[in-house]
């Protein structure tokens, strides 16, 4: 190949001087913080979906019982009240 077929690399724009580039330590830094920030919320979230499937398993286990509760049956008194009101 020859210089005129090799292709050529596009120039580099120039920075400006009040822009400057951040210093791989700081974005290291940067980047723990933000680490630490998601593995205490990781944990936090961790310890609430523990805590709701505890209550979802006592829902689940702790049934329902109908027993002590009477089945109420209308009177003839009551039926006549309830078609008086226009409740029917």
């Amino acid at each position: 190949m020859s210089e005129e077929e090799k292709p050529k690399e596009k120039p580099k724009e120039p920075v400006p001087k009040d822009v400057q580039e951040p210093k791989p330590d700081d974005l290291i830094a940067k980047a723990n913080e933000a680490a630490e920030r998601l593995e205490k919320a990781n944990k936090a979230l961790e310890e609430n979906l523990k805590k709701q499937e505890a209550l979802q398993v006592k829902t689940l286990l702790g049934g329902k019982s109908e027993a002590g509760i009477p089945e109420m049956k209308e009177t003839p008194e009551d039926y006549a009240k309830r078609v008086m009101r226009g409740d029917l």
